[in-house]
């Protein structure tokens, strides 16, 4: 299989940018190194937004403690009120935090009219699964009875997540469904890892990606379940059953190892009867929308997001 060409937007940013302690290749040489991957945990400096309250609240969690990190719109037009979108950094399973992506919380958060909840999920290798799954499941529960806490409605929540973020979304909903638990009006997977098994064409072939390549992806499924079997909520992709899930917003990118899996899925749950809307961006790597966020195809993405989001929670 060839690798498609990158969109030459993101190509120049991919060359011009200033990307610190994280690699454009070779991340797999970071995960491998606790020393590397520990500055990836570091919690960056944001920047305030007046548009928006930001706090941390903290839960009694499977592992104690539980971070919350919490915006809400200061002026909604919508109300006092507002519908929950539980979010889910990504970060391989190993590094990452919600102030990592606090613009992508906060671009939903005014864009979409919501609360947006970012889970401080545990790590791998420290904490592999089913540590940072059971923190991501016992946020929705909390969500569900305490919403009118911070002003939510728990009859109005998604769960979003970012690439391992999608994975502990798509599991969230599954044990949801599973076990009688909360129910989401939206998935948004954002370039899911739902495949532990790394078998499908990209995750195979495309060696040498940007940002993500086939050897970074099998170094974190290693770190997040190691020796244990794939279960459902571990890999997604292994449950039997898709059906009665929440509707699904999927999207991938087109140069990506985790591609073709997040195919699969988002077609498995529309074969299932769940409504599933799925995006794959042409020329886009990896993470393109939190790195990127100014390139076009990040902007025309986000503004696709921030409108499944929407139309889930504000019809």
């Amino acid at each position: 299989m060839s690798v498609p060409p990158v969109d030459p937007e993101i190509q120049s940013l991919l060359e011009t940018s200033d990307t610190g302690v994280f690699p454009v290749h070779g991340l797999a040489s970071v995960l491998a190194n606790p020393e590397r991957y520990q500055l990836l945990r570091e919690r960056p400096d944001t920047t305030a937004d007046d548009r928006a309250k930001v706090e941390d609240l903290f839960i009694p969690g499977p592992g104690g403690q539980l971070r919350l990190r919490v915006y809400r719109p200061v002026a909604p037009a919508t109300g006092d009120v507002l519908p929950v979108v539980l979010y889910l950094h990504g970060g391989a399973f190993t590094y990452g935090s919600p102030e990592a992506e606090e613009d992508h919380a906060l671009r939903y958060a005014l864009d979409a009219e919501a609360v947006v909840v970012s889970v401080d999920y545990r790590l791998a290798p420290e904490h592999p699964y089913p540590a940072a799954a059971d923190d991501a499941y016992a946020a929705l529960t909390w969500l569900a009875d305490h919403a009118a806490r911070i002003g939510g409605d728990p009859g109005r929540i998604a769960v979003a997540g970012v690439s391992a973020g999608g994975n502990l979304a798509a599991s969230t909903v599954l044990r949801a469904r599973d076990l009688g638990g909360p129910k989401a009006a939206l998935q948004l997977l954002m370039y899911p890892a739902v495949d532990g098994s790394a078998t499908s064409a990209s995750a195979r072939e495309f060696t040498d990606t940007p940002i993500l390549d086939r050897d970074a992806t099998r170094l974190a499924w290693r770190h997040y379940v190691g020796d244990q079997d794939l279960e459902t909520y571990a890999s997604p992709a292994q449950a039997p059953d898709l059906s009665g899930l929440p509707p699904a917003f999927v999207v991938v990118a087109e140069v990506d190892p985790l591609r073709d899996e997040g195919h699969r899925y988002a077609e498995r749950l529309g074969a299932a009867g769940v409504t599933t809307e799925l995006i794959q961006v042409p020329g886009a790597v990896h993470g393109f929308d939190v790195l990127f966020p100014t390139a076009r195809i990040s902007e025309r993405n986000l503004t696709d997001q921030v409108r499944a989001l929407r139309e889930a929670l504000h019809s």
